[in-house]
């Protein structure tokens, strides 16, 4: 399977640990595949890894039928979903599954202490099992 780390708003992770959210919004697609474990950064002030969950499906359209389709999903207002989506012709719906909170939230400098110059993904992240962050993804969490 894949792995990769995408990282969401403190907010909107609390709204998919709640269970409100359950598709996240991006502007483009990704390109992994359904049953890939994600791994969701809190950005700061956070600045942690709190959830692991898997990709259920990744779906492009506009964004309207985005919205008719994922909108009460999403969590957020339509007025925040057009804002965000105004000057694009598609976007991205990510649905998630199996949500797991961490144990253990993993923080930024524990990531740093296996790879030195992690960054957190402005988009995602893939950890393949060569990288030394795909292990203590797994050992620390």
């Amino acid at each position: 399977m894949n792995d990769a780390i995408i990282s969401i708003k403190p907010q909107h992770v609390e709204n998919i640990l709640s269970g409100r959210k359950t598709v996240e919004l991006r502007v483009r697609g990704m390109n992994l595949p359904e049953g890939s474990t994600l791994w969701i950064y809190s950005t700061l002030p956070v600045g942690k890894i709190k959830i692991s969950t898997e990709i259920d499906f990744i779906e492009v359209l506009p964004p309207k039928e985005i919205w008719k389709k994922y909108g009460k999903n999403i969590c957020i207002s339509k007025e925040e979903f057009d804002d965000y989506t105004k000057t694009r012709e598609a976007v991205a719906a990510i649905g998630l599954r199996n949500i797991k909170p961490l144990e253990k939230d993993i923080c930024l400098e524990t990531m740093r202490a296996y790879e030195k110059n992690f960054q957190p993904p402005q988009f995602f992240s893939r950890v393949n099992p060569d990288r030394a962050l795909y292990s203590a993804l797994y050992k620390e969490s």
